[in-house]
């Protein structure tokens, strides 16, 4: 695997795993969160939310070939755990050939992917917006941010505290939009070993349109540069026919290029 590939992997497995770090005991118990580590691989779990941001593993083939011991402890994690939705991300030009046949035996089927995007330190557009734009301060501004994205991502209510949880992490920068006093948009920023990682980009219904993505995605661009920052990554849902690609289409026109296609297996239903 290259070295940029790896370092995406790297900085996005931490910031997963960050989220589980910090978010509070209560929460993590009513959510029934769990973590597995195998390998290079970090299988991330909860009983009580479905959404495939939080039931996923990633790191897996990054730095050891998969075997089907490790994709057989991994898919038993889910399965012991009664959850039946899950994420498994593989690089498809990654996988020695017998892999296919690995994945096939454990059950698991290809899913739409996730392409994953890179950037430079250069500096962000301006973007124009009627909106204000800040990053998070507050134990209340992080709420705001873990309710918009749990909204926005398809998660229960009871994410919304773990989001939060985020700004207890010194390594994660929260932004938000606002409308006068009322929240419209929220994004996170992981920074690790000189790199960030854009994440949980998300904007109230109630307020698209507005420019409130592209302009919080400058304003973590212009913070990563601040901070030292040399690279920087994201992703998205791959491109398909029938989706408009919004979010895919704000990535592009902040400065990302297409990194890597990276793939998504999931048990057959």
């Amino acid at each position: 695997m290259n070295k940029t590939k790896l370092i995406s992997e790297e900085i996005e497995r931490e910031a997963l795993i960050s989220l589980h770090k910090h978010c509070p005991l209560e929460t993590a118990q009513d959510l029934g969160l769990y973590m597995l580590e195998v390998g290079d691989a970090v299988a991330a779990a909860s009983t009580k939310d479905p959404s495939v941001v939080i039931n996923r593993t990633l790191g897996l083939g990054t730095l050891f070939e998969i075997t089907q011991e490790t994709l057989s402890n991994i898919t038993k994690f889910y399965r012991d755990l009664d959850i039946n939705k899950f994420f498994l991300h593989v690089y498809p030009n990654e996988m020695a050939d017998n892999v296919p046949e690995m994945l096939e035996k454990e059950g698991l089927q290809k899913s739409r992917g996730w392409m994953k995007f890179k950037r430079d330190n250069s500096p962000p557009l301006e973007v124009l917006t009627e909106l204000t734009i800040t990053e998070a301060s507050t134990a209340e501004q992080a709420l705001h941010f873990g309710r918009i994205v749990a909204n926005a991502f398809g998660m229960t209510e009871n994410s919304a505290p773990m989001l939060a949880g985020l700004a207890d992490d010194p390594g994660w920068h929260i932004f938000l939009s606002y409308s006068g006093d009322t929240p419209a948009g929220a994004g996170a920023m992981y920074v690790h070993g000189g790199s960030a990682w854009m994440e949980w980009g998300a904007t109230d219904p109630n307020f698209r349109r507005m420019g409130s993505q592209a302009a919080i995605m400058s304003a973590r661009i212009q913070k990563a540069i601040e901070l030292g920052c040399k690279r920087m990554f994201t992703e998205t849902g791959e491109a398909v026919e029938g989706d408009p690609q919004h979010s895919y289409k704000n990535i592009l026109k902040a400065g990302f290029t297409e990194s890597v296609l990276r793939g998504n297996y999931t048990l057959k239903k």
